[in-house]
């Protein structure tokens, strides 16, 4: 299974969030797949032939938050490999801890942000 270099999963249960943020990264060029939640967001990649280059996930979420799906990723070897950007209002150093690639703080740093879609995919 390989990663499609322009595909961003976008994992935010906050809608206006989400849709600015899978907006963004389409005005950039990219693809997304945009999720509600953990679980949703797994159930996808489980099923998906191709993965995604980047996922940028909230930590705080309803039915499976941030770090129960990491640790379901982490798990599977298949989906380990993707990386993860960490995008949250809460809990910076809890997110640090879950092997992501980066984190950042909501309001997030679009330019940063942007710059490390790009370096991974």
């Amino acid at each position: 299974m390989t990663a499609v270099d322009d595909v961003v999963m976008v994992i935010e249960d906050e809608p206006a969030t989400r849709t600015f943020m899978a907006e963004l990264l389409r005005l950039e060029g990219f693809k997304v797949i945009a999720c509600e939640n953990g679980a949703e967001a797994l159930q996808y990649l489980v099923q998906s032939l191709h993965l995604p280059c980047l996922i940028i996930m909230d930590m705080r979420m309803p039915v499976m938050d941030g770090p129960t799906f990491r640790a379901a990723m982490l798990a599977d070897a298949r989906l380990a490999e993707v990386p993860v950007v960490v995008v949250t209002a809460y809990e910076p150093a809890a997110a640090a801890r879950l092997a992501a690639r980066r984190v950042f703080r909501k309001p997030v740093d679009v330019v940063a942000l942007l710059a490390t879609v790009k370096e991974f995919c």
